[in-house]
């Protein structure tokens, strides 16, 4: 015990008119002031705990204003300048940051950002760049109609998870015209102000309290793009590795860490860094698409782990930002796997509302209405032309047999009677024939079989055809020259991996004669205006179309009047195309 403390005690005494010498309650006193903790030592360490996170909360926030404007400095373009307004400058949470110097000047550099002139038609321009940057086709691994799959054959879905507008952030965009660059009295004004930014960057991490490490300078910066633009992952978490020392407080740093160790496959390490990135990188954007990216990718890491917390781990994607159409599709496919519908569909929703990757969304939709048996829900979605085109025809046949034959709405049921047609015609090697297939078909993931009559048919090629793909088909056996191994209609199965086969039945059109017995038609005579089965003739092509469809029990007729107009006006049209074809 020290001096003061026992002289203190020995004042207490006095003021009690207790001797000076060692009494019995001086004792006690002593002893319990002895063995007690010194006062406040909880306080004290709460306090550093929270100076600790203050300093790196102001850290951090000085950190996005030094990367953004060493991006604009080192390209001067409208794009540029765009980009890190909307993304950074002006989307940092201000109110985290304490020190007022800090923000008077923060908002300098925004008001000199805001003086440069970008016209409402460069935004346009510069948004559907992004757009179109962004834009790639998601594993539709992740949503099929049809058995729910496993992580373990999403492959390299896995691996490739979610991506952010941080992951294009730093790719170079060339701009071959002048007018995307910046005018030169613009950018002095905001060289300027950023001049003066970076010139009180040491002394606000000073006064602070602010420890080196913790601040990036412009030649880390410039180290972390070389090392990103290494396409060699393993060479690329080496090089991005040695920089973590100064890195500490820099969140992008960790988010590209966690992507490249998420790309080679290495799923505890990514997830670890996921979690060490939310805890350093939450709260500082008022939308922040990369913890929102991060949250997805971490739930996918948890999901193929079989880690519970994967579901509410996909719902803070919604704390962050619900602009990333990536990250709401997969934390929506996340939330289906664990039962949590309503919860899935409001993500879809998001994306189809903001018009975000609508065809992806769409398909995304209807899995999931599917998968939940919400079949009024489904059938609601099958009336919308555009849902209905978006999703692959394997699918909508699933969801056909969970409405039943009945239930499907007249808009699918038209679509469908239009996307698959044939062709019969003789060749010295017997009967061919060709079928034009729609693209959402997915043909060549099916494995067809074809008959004609009593002929069964191979494959001979596939080819690109009008919207979609042509399939050449020949028999073993060349024909009777009366025609009488043919028949009135064709017969296709389609064998897709996990679904049921589907039976396509295709037939010629009746051609019903007139009042006077003759038969209707404006073209020249020739054997393609009656049955295939009377001709004694060498024949035209003759178009066959959808008569039926069945799958697992459930048929669809496409004998009615209403499918057959639809049907007709579709078929001329892949005629108008194949003619066009054929003259160019």
């Amino acid at each position: 015990m020290g001096d003061r403390q026992t002289d203190g005690i020995r004042t207490v005494c006095r003021f009690m008119n207790l001797s000076i010498a060692p009494t019995f309650l001086c004792a006690v006193i002593l002893t319990a002031v002895a063995s007690s903790p010194p006062l406040g030592a909880d306080d004290n360490a709460a306090a550093k705990v929270e100076s600790d996170e203050v300093r790196k909360i102001t850290a951090v926030a000085l950190n996005y204003c030094r990367a953004s404007l060493h991006r604009i400095r080192q390209t001067p373009e409208k794009h540029i300048f765009h980009e890190e307004q909307l993304r950074i400058l002006n989307n940092l949470d201000l109110n985290r940051i304490e020190d007022p110097e800090v923000i008077t000047l923060y908002k300098s550099i925004l008001d000199e950002i805001s003086q440069v002139q970008i016209s409402e038609r460069e935004r346009v321009v510069i948004d559907e760049q992004f757009r179109r940057n962004t834009h790639r086709q998601l594993s539709t691994s992740f949503f099929v109609v049809g058995a729910q799959v496993v992580t373990g054959q999403l492959g390299g879905a896995i691996q490739s998870g979610a991506n952010s507008w941080w992951d294009f952030r730093n790719q170079q965009v060339r701009r071959d015209s002048d007018s995307w660059k910046v005018e030169k009295s613009e950018f002095t004004g905001l060289m300027t102000r950023s001049s003066a930014f970076l010139d009180s960057f040491w002394r606000l991490s000073r006064k602070n309290d602010i420890p080196d490490r913790w601040l990036i300078r412009d030649v880390d910066l410039d180290q972390m793009t070389r090392a990103l633009a290494e396409r060699d992952a393993t060479q690329r978490l080496r090089m991005l590795s040695r920089m973590e020392r100064f890195m500490e407080c820099y969140p992008p740093y960790w988010y590209y860490v966690a992507r490249t160790q998420q790309q080679l496959g290495l799923i505890p390490e990514a997830t670890k860094t996921y979690e060490r990135l939310s805890d350093i990188g939450s709260g500082h954007f008022r939308q922040d698409d990369m913890l929102a990216s991060s949250m997805a990718n971490l739930a996918l890491l948890q999901e193929e782990q079989g880690l519970p917390e994967a579901a509410d781990t996909a719902m803070r994607v919604m704390d962050y930002s619900i602009r990333n159409w990536e990250s709401n599709l997969i934390c929506a496919w996340v939330l289906g796997r664990h039962q949590r519908f309503d919860d899935a569909e409001e993500l879809i929703l998001c994306n189809l509302d903001e018009d975000q990757e609508a065809g992806q969304s769409r398909i995304a939709l209807a899995s999931l209405y599917y998968h939940s048996e919400n079949k009024s829900r489904l059938a609601e979605l099958l009336s919308d032309e555009q849902v209905v085109r978006g999703v692959p025809i394997p699918g909508l046949l699933l969801c056909a047999r969970m409405l039943g034959a009945d239930a499907v709405p007249p808009q699918t049921q038209q679509y469908l009677a239009s996307t698959l047609s044939a062709s019969i015609r003789r060749t010295s090697q017997g009967a061919a024939v060709t079928l034009s297939v729609a693209a959402a078909w997915k043909l060549r993931d099916a494995r067809p079989e074809v008959t004609a009559g009593q002929s069964t048919l191979r494959t001979v090629r596939y080819r690109p055809g009008p919207g979609g793909l042509q399939a050449d088909f020949l028999t073993e056996h060349a024909g009777t020259e009366d025609g009488s191994n043919e028949s009135e209609d064709i017969r296709v199965t389609l064998n897709y991996p996990g679904t049921p086969a589907i039976h396509i039945r295709l037939e010629a059109p009746k051609v019903q004669p007139d009042d006077r017995g003759f038969l209707a038609t404006n073209r020249p005579f020739s054997s393609s205006n009656i049955s295939p089965r009377l001709s004694l003739f060498p024949k035209d092509d003759v178009r066959y179309h959808i008569s039926e469809i069945e799958l697992d029990g459930v048929r669809l007729s496409f004998r009615d009047n209403v499918i057959i107009d639809a049907r007709g006006d579709g078929t001329d049209k892949e005629l108008s195309a194949e003619d066009a074809a054929t003259r160019s």
